[in-house]
């Protein structure tokens, strides 16, 4: 079958990625993807919190080490 698109392949793909959802202290979540190891690449923000977006950490694309004990982040 071929494909042609103008989308980057990334949005067509029909591979199934890892994701996880970390609980914030606020209530919110961040929306995750499993990287090698124990790090994550932050992919969203879901939180009624403005310092959770305000915070550096949770900013998409950045790379963070999980817990896997405790499931919270580094």
């Amino acid at each position: 079958m071929i494909m042609y698109s103008s989308d980057p392949m990334s949005l067509v793909s029909w591979e199934a990625r890892a994701n996880l959802r970390i609980p914030l202290a606020s209530g919110g979540h961040v929306e995750a993807e499993v990287l090698e190891g124990s790090r994550i690449r932050i992919l969203s923000v879901c939180s009624t919190d403005p310092m959770d977006y305000l915070d550096l950490r949770y900013q998409p694309g950045n790379i963070l080490n999980l817990d896997p004990a405790a499931g919270t982040l580094v």
